[in-house]
């Protein structure tokens, strides 16, 4: 790849583009079940890290509705001129005691909230004025006054190409205010929402923007102190147009409250998207991820105008993509750059390795010699003609009431077509075995391949995707190999280095991320150790149940599986409707899948543990020598069970 080629590749976040992203934007299948450009209520967006939020806000933003790139700009735009406005949470979490009480506060917040806005109005006009919008010009900026600002403050200018800086000059007087609250005095704020109600009255009475309409997007809206959020729900809860207040944050925020004797709800004052219920059609986001990074490779290659990048631009096209040949092309595309193989065929590939087929052969001698037999190591070899069934014989033999003898019948007569227990042991066993067999060969299993692979592990979340993909092709141009067809084993390759990247990120979550880190560490090595037992009996082990314990959970312990989830490190699902011992709901945590290739263990959802309150305490705030000897007793439990619990009868 070419420098240009990976600058553009490695843009996985919302926050490395520009702020006009026009032509970089690809429409989602679920844009236009959104309204967001004809709603006349607030909306509540809330989404995960990955699930493409921070990019559909900037598309709805005005630097990219009136970017100068857009050649045709239509007369019904300025009707939705969007405003993403993401929080600084460090400077407005200053803005909270300092000798000044809540209600003073209060009043500041929303005065500065109005200050913020009132800048990015003014900056959307001048950006209109400078696009291909027709009906007002850059002429027409200049010569343009509201009226009635004045009336807040004599200072205030009428000229609209006066405002803009008057209002920073007044940004900057209170941000050094804010640092000095007690020595210098405090300069004069507009006053609130009164402020823009009039200040865009007076815009709607310009030529050209009768029909103006500003959309304030507030991003991360949970980080803000509760008070503010009391402040712009008063906001959101009065919206209408022409000025109208939503948010977007990662959950929904727990704070309703205004800041008068109401309190905001989804029924009546906001509409609520989340972006990763709206994904949960697989088919239809395996497709739009294949899109994006194909769309992606023609802008790397400077193909900006090609047939696939037209389509995901045009919002009209949405219908189309719908087609079956459209779909069949797409995804037959990106599963030629990545094959995949099925589990069988890993199988197979495994038995003609010299180096794994090594590794077979000691842990099936090893499995022998747990039995007074003379059953030899040939007998079993003789098999390799159904190396699914082969390589999970080593599991079979470190069973306690499995014999050779049972296990060698049990496999001629899988190999004669005739009924056999490996019908039912393959299915379960198989990816446990290839686990087992390229543990040795640290980030090389290659089960970690094929684009439907890729999207499981994924987990719904495009850019954990596209770091996949393009860590694949990185690893392909390094080792000079055919980038149009990435093979099996650098995929695999790829996805261990993916892996790693991502929880090593972990410790930037604030505010708990070293911890939310070390937490990862230590359930993926659990779940690593519990897998690799010899007999294998819960090879799949991925998923954790709370469901015992002396007391209940803590707030602190409550607080830390809530940050664990909103950062998607693991993900939840409701077991049973029947309380547990510790008074909650029966859930499944699952480890997040796109980390499993650091762990070597599955990406798939199949088998959990159960721990107690006490041990996911040791897990998520423990010392270290609290976690080793967590781990013993969990790897020490798992073994009991295997002796005590193991398939009593192969055939079952």
């Amino acid at each position: 790849m070419t420098a240009s080629e990976t600058n553009i590749l490695a843009k996985t976040r919302a926050e490395e583009h520009e702020a006009d992203i026009w032509g970089e934007f690809y429409i989602p299948p679920y844009f236009n079940r959104l309204s967001l450009k004809t709603a006349t209520k607030s909306t509540y967006i809330i989404g995960k890290r990955g699930c493409g939020k921070t990019m559909l806000l900037k598309y709805l933003d005005y630097h990219t509705a009136f970017s100068k790139r857009r050649i045709d700009v239509p007369n019904n735009e300025v009707s939705h001129i969007g405003i993403y406005w993401r929080v600084d949470t460090q400077f407005c979490n200053s803005l909270n005691f300092r000798g000044l009480n809540e209600y003073e506060w209060i009043s500041i917040f929303e005065s500065y909230f109005a200050l913020v806005v009132a800048i990015e109005i003014v900056r959307s006009l001048k950006v209109i004025g400078e696009s291909h919008f027709k009906s007002f010009t850059s002429e027409a900026f200049e010569s343009s006054c509201l009226f009635s600002l004045p009336d807040f403050h004599s200072d205030y200018p009428e000229q609209l190409n006066r405002l803009e800086s008057f209002l920073e000059s007044s940004r900057r007087k209170f941000s050094s205010w804010v640092s000095n609250v007690s020595v210098y005095q405090k300069p004069f704020l507009p006053p609130g929402k009164t402020f823009l109600e009039e200040m865009i009255k007076d815009i709607r009475k310009i030529k050209g923007l009768e029909n103006a309409s500003f959309y304030i997007y507030i991003d991360e809206v949970e980080n803000l102190v509760p008070y503010q959020r009391r402040v712009l729900n008063s906001f959101l809860k009065h919206s209408q147009k022409p000025l109208i207040v939503s948010f977007t944050s990662k959950e929904l925020s727990k704070e309703t409250a205004t800041t008068g004797a109401e309190s905001i709800n989804a029924t009546h004052d906001f509409n609520l998207f989340s972006l990763d219920e709206e994904f949960l059609d697989e088919n239809e986001r395996k497709l739009f991820f294949a899109e994006v990074f194909l769309a992606n490779l023609d802008l790397a290659k400077n193909n900006r105008d090609s047939e696939l990048l037209k389509v995901l631009r045009d919002i009209n096209s949405l219908e189309n993509r719908n087609e079956e040949f459209y779909k069949q092309k797409i995804l037959s595309d990106i599963k030629k750059r990545f094959p995949s193989k099925t589990y069988n065929e890993l199988a197979n590939n495994a038995i003609n390795e010299s180096r794994t087929m090594t590794v077979l052969n000691e842990r099936i001698a090893k499995g022998i010699s747990n039995h007074p037999t003379k059953i030899l190591l040939e007998d079993f070899l003789q098999y390799k003609n159904i190396p699914e069934a082969l390589i999970i014989v080593p599991a079979l033999l470190n069973r306690p009431k499995q014999t050779p003898e049972k296990i060698l019948s049990e496999l001629n007569n899988y190999s004669t077509s005739k009924k056999s227990a490996f019908d039912t042991l393959i299915s379960n066993n198989l990816v446990g075995a290839l686990l087992e067999l390229y543990r040795p060969y640290k980030g090389l299993c290659p089960i970690y391949s094929g684009f439907d692979t890729f999207c499981t592990m994924a987990n719904n979340n495009l850019r954990h995707f596209l770091i996949l993909c393009y860590k694949a092709l990185e690893v392909a141009d390094l080792t000079d190999e055919n980038q149009y067809e990435i093979s099996v084993e650098t995929q695999a390759r790829a996805a261990y280095e993916a892996a790693d990247r991502l929880i090593r990120e972990i410790k930037t979550f604030a505010p708990l991320g070293e911890r939310l880190r070390m937490f990862v560490l230590r359930l993926g090595s659990v779940f690593r150790t519990l897998q690799s037992t010899p007999a294998m009996s819960e090879p799949e082990q991925n998923q954790f149940t709370i469901n015992s314990g002396n007391r209940v959970l803590s707030d602190e312990e409550t607080n830390f599986i809530s940050e664990a989830i909103k950062h998607s490190i693991i993900t939840e699902q409701l077991e049973t409707k029947t309380k547990s011992m510790i008074g909650r709901d029966m859930v499944d945590y699952q480890l997040n899948p796109i980390y499993s290739p650091y762990f070597q263990i599955s990406y798939r959802r199949k088998r959990k543990i159960e721990i107690s309150v006490e041990q996911f305490q040791v897990l998520a705030f423990g010392t270290e020598n609290d976690y080793k000897e967590l781990s013993k007793k969990l790897a020490k439990n798992n073994k009991l069970t295997e002796n005590n619990n193991i398939q009593a009868d192969i055939w079952q």
